[in-house]
């Protein structure tokens, strides 16, 4: 396997002890073998090889531990219902959290910390034609633009209502950090950086704008497998348009964004068993893994934070298997994806997904691969379709096939085949951070898990999380969300 870890030791050239603006935490650095605080970007960006090196950062920075080295998606699913309420989690998914709530800032601060990383190299890099070709900025923008849109996918989803909580999407979203990034600590204090919040809608504009132009300048494959499952691509661009594109009801998009993943050169197939996707030694060769965020033992060494140790029997186990997963529609005795040697382990009374187990350490974050992206597509063509949908149900008994589950035949109603499209996403994509985003975004109420938690309305004021309130405090243009002042 192609290691990063060398060319991750230039991680802080981007971040030389600017990590006070006010959205941030304080700086960390990772793998470093030299003191890179002072360095002025001039000295970075004038090297083609430190460009490279600055670049590979940004992935590094994706693997912070309270939001995309695996943290984002467990508190998504935590708030749907194919896993157990873990008290680990405390507020988190049973919706009662408070503005002070330490995991909210960790998370907020996080997720700004990579798109501030991102920001700084795409405004260094655009200035670096004495070094590089047009081609190369060309490239080094569109991957610095993917990190960026792929944090605020993520961010705008745990932070604000989904999309079609409003009519036009004119609700609260998040605040849009696309300026340049301040060069000095003094600079970060410029009032011009406490940004307000924008509407979900102007968020989902940024994201499809960033994502389409990134599409424009990504190679279909970087001659490297880790590369090319490990860092963006044109298929990776294309299907997290997609992702976006359902959850904004734009069918026809969608579709389209989806059938370029499947034209892609990269010759993307399900694999032929479904643990294949989270066999570590299948990483890299995997033909349908699209985008992951690469880890190791090293990136996330402690107990807390790695997303096999929660999910893991082998870990913290902090996480179980729901008996209403285990019991969704269709989901058959025979089915590989509950099979009890590889997908769904059983230690005494509690179920653990298999999709981590083995590696509580060292899982690579699942981001997406192609069964995503053949379900976005069947959703759109059955709800496209002003019938029942053959082409959708096909694919989807192509997705089941793969699992040796039984088919499914054709449905009565066209919201019959929905639902069944539905299903099936929880039944594939279960554990991979889709949970209570699937739920809100058609607007489907979270079924009550267990005794002590209700049912909760998809468009409670306290299913998106509080803004932090150590953010409200030192920017006074940040809106909380309401029920949480």
């Amino acid at each position: 396997m192609k290691s990063l870890q060398i060319k991750y030791s230039f991680r802080s050239v981007l971040t030389y002890g600017l990590c006070a603006i006010l959205m941030l935490g304080s700086c960390s650095k990772v793998n470093e073998q030299d003191p890179y605080e002072g360095v002025n970007p001039s000295d970075v960006f004038n090297n083609p090889t430190r460009i490279e090196s600055a670049a590979i950062g940004m992935y590094h920075a994706l693997q912070n531990a309270e939001f995309l080295g695996g943290r984002a998606l467990i508190y998504i699913d935590q708030r749907g219902n194919d896993v157990n309420v873990s008290s680990f989690f405390g507020q988190i998914p049973t919706f009662n959290m408070l503005s002070n709530n330490g995991t909210a800032l960790l998370a907020w601060t996080g997720g700004y910390r990579t798109i501030f990383e991102a920001n700084n190299f795409l405004f260094n890099v655009e200035k670096a034609g004495s070094v590089l070709s047009a081609d190369e900025i060309k490239q080094y923008v569109a991957e610095a633009k993917f990190v960026r849109a792929l944090v605020y996918y993520y961010l705008v989803n745990i932070y604000a209502q989904t999309y079609g909580f409003s009519a036009d999407g004119s609700h609260l979203g998040i605040p849009l950090m696309t300026m340049p990034p301040p060069q000095t600590g003094a600079e970060a204090f410029d009032p011009k950086y406490r940004v307000a919040r924008s509407t979900v809608k102007q968020t989902y504009d940024l994201i499809i704008k960033d994502l389409t132009e990134a599409e424009a300048g990504l190679p279909d494959d970087w001659g490297d497998g880790y590369f090319n499952h490990a860092r963006a691509t044109k298929a990776a661009a294309n299907g997290l348009l997609s992702r976006v594109y359902l959850l904004t009801e734009n069918w026809a998009n969608v579709n389209t964004a989806a059938d370029k993943v499947l034209a892609s050169p990269m010759g993307y197939a399900l694999e032929s068993a479904p643990y294949a996707n989270f066999d570590k030694d299948k990483y890299i060769s995997s033909s349908e893994i699209i985008f992951n965020v690469a880890m190791n033992s090293n990136d996330n060494p402690n107990t807390n934070n790695a997303i096999g140790q929660h999910y893991s029997g082998q870990g913290r186990g902090d996480i179980t298997v729901s008996t209403a997963y285990l019991n969704l529609p269709n989901f058959g005795a025979n089915d590989r994806r509950k099979s009890a040697d590889t997908m769904i382990v059983q230690i005494g009374n509690n179920r653990y997904t298999g999709k981590f187990f083995e590696t509580p350490f060292d899982s690579w974050v699942p981001v997406m691969r192609l069964a995503e992206i053949m379900l976005n597509k069947a959703e759109a063509l059955a709800r496209i379709d002003a019938g029942v949908s053959t082409d959708a149900l096909d694919i989807i008994n192509e997705i089941r096939a793969r699992s040796n589950a039984d088919p499914i035949a054709v449905p009565a109603t066209k919201q019959e085949l929905i639902d069944v499209i539905l299903n099936e996403r929880r039944i594939e994509l279960a554990f991979e951070g889709f949970g209570m985003v699937d739920f809100v975004r058609t607007k489907r109420n979270i079924p009550a898990r267990g005794a002590t938690q209700p049912e909760h309305s998809w468009n409670d004021q306290f299913t998106p999380w509080p803004i932090p309130f150590q953010e409200t405090q030192q920017n006074t243009n940040l809106a909380q969300n309401p029920g949480y002042n």
